[in-house]
């Protein structure tokens, strides 16, 4: 069975008949098996080109076997993940030491900021309380001087 192609599908022509199936739907799904086979053409070609950085074309190795030089550039590169792997772990512990030590360190100024805004405000709130009850004190004592001017007005009439 010879090899089916982006361009066999997208050439392919049906013909019609009177109870068929709708023409767009057939194309449309024809146009995603195309969009898909080209993906993974692609996709292929990209893991083609990556083993030739590890093995290249111009020394292949048999597939029965990988030779020792093969073995040994396979042991490098993992090394060198795990290196890789080891070195990104540390560096993200230490970025996320680094963001706790940067949060606590906001927040203990956040909550410094806090309290002494509480402070200023029962300050201010105590502050009030006094002008309050100072002023009932003088009103109280106005009201007082008033009712006894009334009481002394009554006792000339």
């Amino acid at each position: 069975m010879p090899r089916i192609t982006v361009e066999d599908i997208s050439s392919k022509e049906f013909s019609f008949a009177t109870k068929g199936y709708n023409q767009k739907e057939v194309d449309d799904f024809l146009d995603d098996i195309c969009d898909e086979i080209e993906r993974l053409e692609n996709e292929i070609m990209d893991l083609k080109q990556k083993t030739t950085v590890v093995r290249p074309a111009s020394n292949p190795e048999p597939a029965s076997g990988v030779s020792a030089q093969s073995e040994e550039s396979f042991r490098e590169v993992l090394a060198l993940a795990v290196q890789v792997k080891e070195e990104t772990l540390r560096k993200a512990k230490e970025d996320a030491e680094a963001i706790r030590a940067k949060a606590e360190t906001e927040a203990s100024e956040r909550l410094d900021g806090l309290m002494e805004e509480r402070t200023r405000l029962e300050k201010e709130v105590a502050a009030l309380k006094q002008t309050a009850a100072d002023y009932r004190a003088s009103f109280e004592a106005l009201l007082q001087a008033q009712q006894e001017a009334l009481d002394k007005a009554t006792d000339l009439f």
